[in-house]
């Protein structure tokens, strides 16, 4: 029973280590992965000034369209060409309905920006609802800034996984060695 728990332990060990590796190697890549449903996001400009400002990091939560309502603020994959497809995160200023399809669209808007975005928002181009920003999120953010960095990528991140990695798969070994003795 003992083997077959730490069997178990290692092969837990070995996905949460891969998992990790996946979720950093997204972040690098400014791609955000969802965990039940929540991603976390580096904020890089001060148009959502005083809600939150360049450097947070927050969290986004995806969500229902009937959950969705004029004055939230969502996370969406922008239709302006200068964002090349990126991620924004702006405060619902208006809800239309698009009278050839009769979906919704949502206008959007920086708190600090004087004006509203050029680009409206369909449902499926939200990423999720704004419900909280991180503690100490200047330095995750400074963190995963340092990331984008190959150097610094290599020695901090690729070298300790890969050793955890090397030693689980070593023990699982190890541990399947032993059960056919």
């Amino acid at each position: 029973m003992r083997r077959v728990l730490s069997v178990t332990g290692n092969i837990i060990f070995t996905a949460v280590v891969l998992y990790l590796c996946y979720f950093i190697i997204q972040a690098v890549q400014n791609q955000s992965p969802a965990v039940f449903g929540y991603r976390m996001l580096r904020v890089v400009t001060d148009s959502m000034e005083p809600a939150f400002t360049s450097g947070d990091c927050i969290i986004v939560r995806e969500t229902e369209q009937k959950e969705i309502a004029v004055g939230d603020i969502i996370t969406f994959v922008s239709g302006d060409p200068s964002l090349q497809g990126g991620f924004n995160t702006h405060r619902i200023i208006d809800i239309a309905t698009d009278h050839t399809d009769g979906n919704a669209v949502y206008y959007t808007k920086g708190d600090k920006n004087n004006w509203e975005d050029e680009y409206t928002v369909l449902y499926e181009d939200i990423v999720g609802k704004y419900v909280y920003t991180l503690p100490f999120g200047e330095q995750i953010s400074s963190f995963l800034e340092k990331l984008s960095d190959r150097n610094y990528y290599f020695a901090v991140v690729i070298i300790p996984v890969l050793l955890c990695f090397i030693s689980s798969i070593r023990q699982l070994v190890k541990d399947a060695g032993g059960r056919k003795s």
